[in-house]
């Protein structure tokens, strides 16, 4: 077998010459960690993807549900402020029934010690502690209005009385109209116990029963 022998016989300078392509090993790991970043990016890129849609369609499904479900928050939401209203009423009337021996004591007190030719219009319990009663009269004799008054600070229930307003309606009728305030006493309970009264009761029941005995005794 013959062997082929090939010579370039033009000069060097017009001679060509083949340029193969190396890389150095000093560019190959960069290379590789450019590349591999590369990968991550985008495997990144589409992961973030998937989950911001799987987010929207999760959040669209949540809406739906939400405006499905609105009537039935609506009609909670009545409920509750209807429950509310029921608690305050509740409350309201148990304050009342609390009250309402406190407030007959009260107008017994006022009442009571009402002076001659003299009569009350209004009595109001303004909100504030120690609790002040705001009381509107009529009367035919001034000094009356003073009586009353003292009257007043001799009760064991109210510690301070004080004079609001006065005057004369009209010149025809001796009338006066009159403002006073009265602070109520806190140490002292309003509302009665109840429990003596029992006792008292079952007291006077024992005796009564010990003397229909004892003339049960007698009569033998």
């Amino acid at each position: 077998m013959i062997e082929r022998i090939e010579i370039n016989l033009l000069p060097a300078e017009y001679r060509f010459h083949k340029k193969k392509f190396r890389i150095h090993r000093e560019m190959v790991y960069p290379l590789l960690g450019v590349i591999l970043t590369g990968v991550v990016l985008v495997f990144w890129t589409l992961f973030q993807e998937n989950s911001i849609s799987y987010n929207n369609g999760q959040i669209k499904f949540l809406s739906q549900q939400i405006d499905q479900n609105r009537p039935i928050q609506n009609e909670i939401n009545k409920l509750r402020s209807e429950k509310t209203a029921i608690q305050e009423k509740i409350r309201a009337l148990e304050r009342i029934s609390v009250n309402r021996e406190k407030w007959v004591k009260l107008m017994e007190e006022l009442s009571g010690r009402l002076p001659q030719y003299t009569w009350l219009l209004s009595v109001k319990e303004e909100n504030t502690i120690p609790p002040v009663l705001s009381i509107e009269g009529r009367t035919y004799s001034f000094p009356e209005v003073a009586n009353y008054m003292s009257n007043l600070k001799d009760s064991k229930y109210v510690s301070s009385v004080g004079l609001t307003d006065i005057e004369r309606l009209n010149s025809k009728d001796n009338v006066y109209r009159f403002s006073i305030t009265c602070v109520l006493n806190q140490d002292v309970n309003l509302v009665p116990v109840h429990n003596e009264p029992v006792q008292a009761a079952s007291a006077k029941s024992s005796k009564a029963g010990s003397g229909g005995s004892a003339g049960k005794k007698t009569g033998r």
